[in-house]
Parts: structure tokens; C-alpha cells; sequence
């Protein structure tokens, strides 16, 4: 019984954060639709600048044409197939990892 309580506590936790994660994220810096998160980050790191990155099979001339469309507020820049979009929020940049596409959100502090 005391580790079904523990459980729930849990359960009911992970799913706080993921929702704070989310919710921060939304209208500031835009998350690709195809994109899986690579780790659990806490909410409160993301608040402090952590980065969250995200993977996708999609190739990074997919991502950053969609961040092109979806992020026009930001300045963008490219360098040696990586791609950075510095918007209000904080940035998003892009770039090829192991065969895949990473796309890591970094805050702004301020």
C-alpha cells in the first residue's frame, strides 16, 4: 500500500513538470511538432537557463524550414549545418546529431 502511495505521488509529479515545461514554452519558443524530448528537465532548470533538447529524424533543412515559418519574430543565423533562432524567449538552435536532428531550447534569464 505505502509503495502504490509513493507511486501516485510520483505519477501525479512527472506529470506537474511536464505540463510546467510545456506551458513555459508555449508562445515563446515555438516546439516542433515531431520532436521527442531527450530527458525528464525539471521545470525549475529550464527556468534557470538548463537548455531542453529535443530529437527528430526529420533532417535540419525540415526543422529550420519549419522554424522559418513558425518563429518569424526571430533573428536567424546559420553556421557549418547548425542553425540558431534568437527570439525574445530565449533561442532555439538546430543541428545534426547521429543521423538525427537535436533542436535545443535555451530561456532567456531576463
Amino acid at each position: 500500500m505505502n509503495r502504490l502511495i509513493q507511486f501516485s505521488i510520483l505519477a501525479a509529479g512527472l506529470c506537474v513538470v511536464s505540463g510546467a515545461i510545456a506551458q513555459q514554452f508555449n508562445g515563446k519558443l515555438p516546439m516542433y511538432p515531431s520532436a521527442r524530448s531527450l530527458s525528464d528537465v525539471p521545470a525549475s532548470a529550464v527556468k534557470a537557463g538548463v537548455p531542453l533538447v529535443t530529437e527528430t529524424s526529420d533532417s535540419v533543412d525540415a526543422v529550420d524550414a519549419w522554424y522559418k515559418t513558425n518563429a518569424q519574430s526571430c533573428a536567424r543565423t546559420a553556421q557549418s549545418g547548425s542553425v540558431k533562432f534568437q527570439c525574445a524567449g530565449g533561442s532555439i538552435m538546430i543541428y545534426a546529431h547521429q543521423g538525427k536532428t537535436q533542436i535545443a531550447f535555451v530561456p532567456s534569464l531576463f
